[in-house]
């Protein structure tokens, strides 16, 4: 008799590098982490909807085109498909590059202002809503620890690259808000009533105890009074 396997959990696409907007000639390396399988070439690829040959776990964008832009879900054997992951590949001088677009509210959130070739960029301003909010001399890459719902909206970058100034594209990232279960009060609730129940059991276990020596206490008086 054959073993039938469902499906329970889904696949997962991460990048290494984790930025989803890079430049021509780049290189990247998508991992579907969730491959539980024991069996070698057992994943599948789909780039924008069409299923590609890469069959391991890891696929390999070595020198990156325009082309290789879109959405990439993975899927191995045994589990479900995974969230679409988008991969922008670009050219230009400057590039802000994120590790997501979309991020939960109060998880991390890393941003970097990007140069041609891996070029030194120097005296980066970043800018949201065309706003500055932070500068940097050398250090080309910023983490927003705690994203919050006031860190949504269009960002950019200036710096210096080869001693000329540029401007890179804007890019919206959009921080999505938290919603708690609606059952979530119950965390506090069952606790509450599990100290409740001791307690109660508490009294009641001395409360017996108390009685039963009472009794006690009359039966032996009655025997001592017994002619």
């Amino acid at each position: 008799m054959g073993i039938t396997v469902t499906a329970t959990q889904k696949s997962v696409v991460s990048l290494t590098p984790p930025w989803i907007r890079i430049f021509t000639g780049d290189h990247v390396t998508l991992t579907c982490n969730a491959n539980n399988s024991l069996q070698d070439n057992s994943t599948k690829w789909f780039h924008n909807g069409t299923i590609s040959k890469v069959t391991t776990s890891h696929w390999d964008i070595v020198s990156a085109t325009i082309q290789d832009s879109g959405k990439y879900v993975c899927q191995n054997q045994g589990l479900y498909k995974s969230k679409p992951v988008y991969l922008e590949v670009t050219r230009d001088w400057l590039l802000l590059q994120t590790s997501a677009e979309m991020v939960k509210e109060n998880d991390p959130l890393d941003i970097r202002c990007y140069g041609w070739r891996n070029g030194t960029v120097q005296k980066v301003i970043y800018y949201r809503n065309d706003l500055a909010f932070k500068y940097s001399y050398e250090n080309p890459k910023i983490t927003i620890r705690n994203a919050n719902l006031n860190d949504s909206g269009a960002y950019h970058c200036t710096g210096y690259l080869r001693r000329l100034n540029y401007t890179s594209e804007k890019f919206r990232i959009t921080v999505i808000r938290f919603h708690k279960s609606k059952h979530h009060w119950l965390q506090f609730i069952i606790p509450l009533l599990v100290v409740i129940l001791f307690a109660v059991d508490t009294v009641l276990l001395f409360s017996t105890q108390e009685q039963f020596k009472l009794v006690l206490k009359i039966q032996t008086a009655r025997k001592r009074n017994k002619p």
